[in-house]
Order: structure tokens, then C-alpha cells, then sequence
């Protein structure tokens, strides 16, 4: 609950950036946006949820649904004008996943891997004696409203998250992270509560 009371705010702050995105779109105004750590983000998911006939059923889902989902919702069409990227350290909370557009220009947000290493909140990650490899349980936050996510001020999920850091030769350091997710959707309109469950892993560098 600590953790969801630091977000009241930031919850505020997000949805007016969701705002923000299509008014962006429309008057080709981009937002501030880092940069740094991007790379492309790969998910593989079921989504469940009960039908009109009482059912339970599962759904396949991927990157490229919530992609398109949200991209619908802000007025883009054409989905080799935007990306789905993961961004390493993109919140002093820990990392995000974000859409961009391909002239790096930050859209929206679509989950936040957060609270992992927070010894104020009684979390701590686990880390090799080089710490080149960490393994935490990173709260999920989804602040934007789509089909298969909805603005919250509190955690919806989590995820056990795997993080690799391996230096080449030329001495260029590459993140591999990767793990099982799981996400709660509240109902929305005529949809019921949605349980997503998959895995999610790293492309390559976004841009």
C-alpha cells in the first residue's frame, strides 16, 4: 500500500500524458522523451476472461496487440510509425515499458517494473558478487487505459525479472532481461475482470 500511495500523484501524471499522446499526434508536438536504454520489447501472453455465456476463456496475446490496441486509442494507424520498447531505468522507480514513435518521441506508458530494490519499502533484489546478474519481483503499475490494461494508482501484478548484463569484446555492454509477468485488469464497460499471464523477454536495441 506504501508503494501505491507514492503513486496518487504520479497516476494523475500519466493519465495527462495519455492525453497528451493524441493531441501530440495531431499537431506533431513531441514529447520529452530520454533516449537512453530502449530496446525493443517481445511478450507472449494468454489473457482470460469470462464470456457472455459464463465461460472462462483464454485469449493469445502479444506486444504487437497491446501495441495496436494502443495505438488505435491514440489515433494512429499505421503501426511502422511507432514501437514498443522496454526502457532500462526509465523511472527512478525502476523500469518501464513505453510506446515510442520512431523519431524517438515518447508516447505513453504502458507498464511500469517497479519497486524491485526498495529498501525503504523492505524489497530488496538479489545480485551476483560481479553484479552483472540480478534477479527481482518487480511490482507491474499499468497507468494507461487500453483493452488489456487500466489506469492505476496501485500495483496490478508482478513480475520475477531476470537481468543480464554482458560486456563484448568491443567493450559495448548489453542488457538481456526477461521473465514471467502477470497482470490484473479491472472491468471496464461491458468487459469483465482480464488476468493476463505470460512471459516477456529483450529484442534488440529500439533505435
Amino acid at each position: 500500500m506504501e508503494a501505491g500511495r507514492k503513486l496518487l500523484t504520479l497516476g494523475c501524471m500519466r493519465n495527462a500524458k495519455v492525453v497528451a499522446m493524441a493531441v501530440a499526434i495531431a499537431l506533431g508536438t513531441p514529447l520529452a522523451a530520454s533516449g537512453q536504454n530502449l530496446y525493443k520489447f517481445i511478450l507472449r501472453a494468454t489473457a482470460y476472461q469470462t464470456n457472455s455465456s459464463g465461460n472462462i476463456v483464454a485469449t493469445p496475446i502479444t506486444d504487437q496487440t497491446l501495441l495496436k490496441d494502443a495505438a488505435n486509442r491514440g489515433g494512429i494507424t499505421n503501426l511502422s510509425t511507432v514501437e514498443m520498447v522496454y526502457h532500462l531505468n526509465g523511472d527512478p522507480k525502476g523500469d518501464t515499458v513505453e510506446i515510442y514513435s520512431t523519431n524517438r518521441t515518447e508516447l505513453a506508458l504502458e507498464f511500469g517494473f517497479w519497486f524491485g530494490a526498495d529498501a525503504t519499502l523492505g524489497r530488496y533484489a538479489m545480485t551476483n558478487g560481479t553484479k552483472t546478474e540480478q534477479r527481482r519481483i518487480d511490482y507491474l503499475y499499468t497507468l494507461n487505459t487500453t483493452t488489456y490494461t487500466h489506469a492505476s494508482s496501485d500495483s496490478v501484478g508482478a513480475a520475477f525479472v531476470s537481468r543480464r548484463f554482458l560486456t563484448d569484446t568491443s567493450g559495448n555492454t548489453n542488457a538481456i532481461i526477461e521473465g514471467p509477468m502477470s497482470w490484473m485488469v479491472a472491468p471496464q464497460g461491458t468487459n469483465g475482470t482480464i488476468i493476463c499471464i505470460g512471459n516477456f523477454t529483450l529484442g534488440p536495441p529500439a533505435f
